[in-house]
């Protein structure tokens, strides 16, 4: 064990890359991949509880591609030598479809934010962790559009003028 630990020291310092940036992008990779699947799972959840069936197909597709972006965030932790962390489970609250959808869009909106500072803090030195990030911070774009999409179809209010 201290071998292997020896040699990724010794590469992280024949890359140029340091030690505080190689934890400190392990700990954002992780966190983020806590953050997809637990998306992919509240997703699902939301997905059961919705009135409408093309809202329910919507979210699980959502669902599906969080649960990609968990596994493609999976794979650059072990390729940078790291462990996956434990998923807590997502708790389970009874809402009406258009609260659902709304807590859906806020919790989008709070990662979309927290994606940039990631990215910006891990780019000089995982530039491909990085890319990474983005292109799922791209896929939230459209799923926080798709989300809005489903509030103003499912709030009657917001068809009616004020």
């Amino acid at each position: 064990m201290t071998a292997s630990k020896n040699r990724a020291a010794w590469w992280r310092r024949f890359l140029g890359i340091s030690p505080n940036g190689y934890h400190e992008a392990l700990e954002v990779l992780r966190g983020r991949y806590i953050e997809e699947r637990q998306h992919a799972m509240r997703f699902t959840q939301h997905a059961q509880g919705m009135q409408y069936p093309q809202f329910r197909e919507r979210l699980l597709q959502i669902a599906s591609e969080e649960a990609d972006h968990a596994e493609s965030i999976a794979k650059e932790i072990r390729h940078l030598g790291g462990t996956l962390p434990e998923v807590p489970a997502v708790p389970v609250t009874e809402k009406n479809s258009w609260e659902y959808l709304l807590a859906d869009l806020d919790e989008e909106v709070r990662c979309a934010d927290e994606a940039l500072e990631q990215i910006l803090t891990i780019q000089s030195e995982f530039p491909q962790a990085a890319e990474l990030l983005e292109r799922i911070r791209g896929d939230g774009e459209k799923h926080r559009d798709g989300i809005r999409e489903m509030l103003m179809k499912s709030d009657p209010q917001a068809l009616w003028p004020t």
